[in-house]
């Protein structure tokens, strides 16, 4: 507060409503395209995200073929079909999957883990592959199994969405996918020559303090030359791990102050929890990052996806009473 004040730069502070699910569309806009079939190489010393080497045209054929069997239920036939794609392409590990699929939906659930297996030897980095393995393991009664598999494809892409709908249809599972952690209610932005701070009154006034940090990261490039050696605005945990930790300390200030009668903020709450647990740095990445470039963890390293992977079965896959046994 004291480096805003002393600024050149004019902050004008300003209650203003919120949009339902926060201000994380506008703080952390989508920059980086998706690869619908992914493929992480070097380049410079750096992981870089590619598209997987398309199909040679015969392989194409094959899967052309097999599709109008797989979607009016004719699993044999299709199975045959895509068994001859990998024969003739074994590293065309999609149609691995189609086969897996093959398997798995005519009731030979031990087959179907075999294909998903080699999919995922192919092809490490794809998200679905993961998803289907896991499902393959929980219809083997190998919930366990199941469970690490899951958790790979949320590290691999925490906004797939068919996997928090089948959690959400399959109730029987015992298991939910927690929503955002991070439900931003601060905001800053430019306006003009100056910087617009914003907050909304009717949630927590912790987010204030958030919103005053964004705003310093935002008006004070020597700040970020400070924090990250540069003054290029760009994704960093160091800033989002700043701000949101300026919103927790407030946060706990007034919680210990007004004790039981504090009006708790569901997710500033949540995040206290992952923040005692050391995981703030894992939430960011998983929420934040994965805003801006969907498949930013395929370029991070194998210790930061470890990382991950424990943040997820910690905090985003949760066990729930369930009153029947396992459902898929």
């Amino acid at each position: 507060m004291k480096r805003m004040e002393a600024s050149a730069v004019a902050y004008r502070v300003e209650g203003r409503d919120s949009p339902p699910g926060g201000w994380a569309d506008q703080l952390w806009p989508q920059r980086v395209s998706a690869r619908d079939a992914p493929r992480v190489k070097e380049e410079n010393g750096e992981r870089v995200v590619v598209d997987w080497p398309g199909n040679p045209p015969a392989v194409n054929a094959l899967l052309d073929e097999a599709e109008p069997h797989f979607e009016a239920r004719r699993y044999a036939q299709a199975a045959k079909l895509y068994e001859q794609a990998t024969n003739t392409c074994p590293d065309c590990y999609l149609a691995w999957n189609f086969r897996g699929d093959a398997a798995l939906f005519s009731g030979d659930a031990a087959t179907a883990l075999e294909h998903y297996r080699r999919a995922i030897q192919v092809n490490p980095n794809d998200h679905r592959s993961w998803f289907f393995q896991g499902n393959a393991l929980a219809r083997l009664g190998r919930f366990k199994e199941a469970l690490d598999s899951w958790a790979w494809c949320l590290v691999l892409n925490p906004r797939y969405g068919v996997i928090r709908d089948m959690f959400r249809n399959n109730a029987g599972l015992g298991i939910a996918v927690l929503g955002e952690a991070i439900v931003p209610r601060g905001y800053a932005e430019r306006e003009g020559e100056g910087i617009s701070v914003q907050f909304d009154p009717d949630h927590d006034p912790s987010w204030l303090a958030f919103a005053n940090c964004k705003a310093l990261w935002l008006g004070e490039p020597s700040h970020r030359q400070e924090m990250t050696g540069s003054v290029d605005e760009r994704f960093s945990t160091l800033e989002e791990v700043e701000c949101l930790g300026s919103a927790l300390v407030v946060h706990g200030g007034r919680k210990d102050k007004a004790g039981s009668e504090h009006s708790s903020d569901p997710s500033l709450e949540r995040l206290t929890a992952i923040t005692q647990d050391g995981m703030l740095t894992e939430a960011v990445l998983f929420e934040v990052g994965t805003r801006i470039h969907p498949q930013i963890v395929l370029t991070l390293d194998d210790d930061v996806r470890q990382r991950l992977k424990a943040y997820v079965l910690k905090h985003v896959l949760v066990p729930v009473p369930t009153a029947g046994g396992h459902d898929l």
